[in-house]
């Protein structure tokens, strides 16, 4: 090798990351992205390269001091996990606590205040996450190198959207970047629902006091209140599958918004997204995520939320020169994200249907199936109703055609999987003249195409004019 290709293989080298699990017994499960394994003289993982990994963990039962459990590979305990943005060269150490059956960094928490914003970037942590390459050394014959090709086949398509910015609004970052969750971490609704029930169930007579064991908020020394461990709760959008129509809606307009989830979603999108619609989709990756891996089914219960929310928002598939106007609302609908949306949430699902084994909904979630395919049936009435709109848009502008050719390449992704996998017929965009159906099942299109990843956006994005002649600009995911 000569000096070039060994300065290069050492650049390389210093942008791999180092995952250290130390105390955690033989036999006990640990996953990494989309990869399960049991462990034996197992202590972490090598050269992981940049972007959001998961780390995965379940104790085996010796954790308790049983030792003729772990030679039963019978079971392990709830699964715990770790999700980080790796930004280089860092190593993360930690240890399994058998006593607790936790991470000791978890254990140690407990009582701090857990920021829930990234205000300056990953750059702004605070502990160095670089270890010495003694320690490293010590310890190589016991880390697993990291399966890129395994990994590579899923878990980029299922994290695109989530940003680290997603994990610390969700879940919440300690001071090294890391967001912990395990299989019992509820969400922020559902505490909120079984609070509401036990307090419905008391009658208080008198001045309310704080309940034995609790104490009152304290403040930081910036006059915040620090709570204790408000990171073991999920904080999803929050938003109410029974009600999303504006404030003050009767008669049509409340049937109407009662129906077509549009307003609630642009709603949500623009109040507790900052008018980021790829932090929509980030909930929505992250919730499958946290069920299908951790087994977290508060997070399922998100997910099913999420599908239905964004499959129901029909008039955000028409183009905004072709929506009814509608003055009594509180706040305008989404516009030139809207149909990107719907191309990435349709490449979203694509990647989970891949991902899931082919049994999955009939031994494990028969009812989630239903709920699918429910919610796709209305999603391909609202695209097939807006066919034609767009094909007039695409007619006189390159821009519009594009965009909308990449919502009927996803469709037809997902129903040609999900065709082979599952036997689903989730049935073609109509007017959109794909050879659906053949003998020998479901094929490909076979017209022009523009893949997701090769659409400008910002600046170079084509730009789209509707028929008014006025400029929409067509920011792609």
């Amino acid at each position: 090798m000569d000096a070039a290709a060994q300065r290069a293989a050492q650049a390389a080298y210093q942008q791999l990351g180092f995952f250290i699990l130390e105390g955690l017994p033989p036999a006990s499960e640990f996953g990494l992205d989309t990869l399960l394994w049991r462990t034996e003289r197992f202590k972490g993982v090598k050269f992981i390269p940049p972007g959001l990994h998961f780390f995965v963990f379940s104790a085996a039962p010796n954790a308790k001091g049983d030792e003729t459990a772990a030679d039963s590979h019978s079971s392990v305990g709830a699964r715990h996990g770790l999700l980080r943005f790796y930004h280089g060269n860092e190593c993360v150490a930690e240890e399994w606590d058998n006593a607790r059956e936790e991470l000791k960094s978890a254990a140690t928490s407990t009582k701090r205040k857990r920021r829930r914003v990234v205000a300056a970037g990953a750059d702004d942590r605070t502990v160095e996450t670089v270890a010495s390459p003694e320690y490293l050394k010590g310890l190589d014959a016991s880390l697993a190198p990291y399966p890129h090709e395994e990994i590579s086949k899923h878990w980029p398509a299922l994290t695109r959207f989530v940003s680290e910015k997603t994990l610390a609004r969700v879940i919440g970052l300690d001071a090294s970047g890391c967001a912990h969750v395990d299989a019992l971490t509820a969400t922020a609704d559902d505490a909120a629902v079984q609070a509401a029930a036990a307090q419905a169930k008391q009658q208080v007579w008198g001045k309310p006091r704080p309940e034995a064991g609790t104490e009152p908020p304290r403040e930081d020394e910036a006059g915040g209140d620090v709570q204790d461990d408000p990171g073991d709760l999920l904080e999803f959008v929050k938003f109410d599958e029974k009600r999303s129509w504006p404030n003050g809606a009767a008669g049509e307009a409340l049937t109407r918004w009662s129906k077509d989830k549009s307003w609630q979603v642009s709603q949500l999108v623009e109040t507790q997204l900052g008018g980021d619609v790829k932090e929509l989709l980030g909930d929505f990756q992250l919730s499958f995520i946290l069920f299908s891996l951790l087994h977290n089914f508060a997070a399922l219960g998100v997910y099913r939320s999420l599908f239905a929310l964004i499959c129901r928002a029909s008039l955000l598939a028409l183009p905004p020169s072709d929506r009814p106007a509608h003055d009594d609302l509180p706040s305008p609908l989404l516009t030139t994200s809207s149909l990107p949306l719907f191309a990435s949430f349709l490449s979203s699902v694509h990647a989970q249907i891949a991902f899931l084994e082919p049994d999955f909904f009939s031994t494990q979630l028969p009812s989630l199936e239903q709920h699918l395919l429910d919610s796709l049936a209305i999603l391909l009435q609202s695209l097939s109703d807006a066919q034609p709109a767009w094909s007039r848009l695409g007619e006189r502008d390159a821009g519009a055609a594009s965009v909308w050719t990449e919502v009927v390449k996803q469709w037809d992704a997902l129903a040609t999987t999900s065709m082979a996998k599952y036997g689903w017929d989730i049935g073609v965009i109509r007017g959109s003249h794909a050879p659906y159906t053949a003998p020998g099942g479901r094929v490909e299109r076979d017209d022009g195409e523009v893949d997701l990843e090769d659409l400008d956006s910002g600046d170079e994005a084509p730009v789209i004019l509707d028929e008014n002649g006025d400029e929409i600009r067509a920011t792609y995911f």
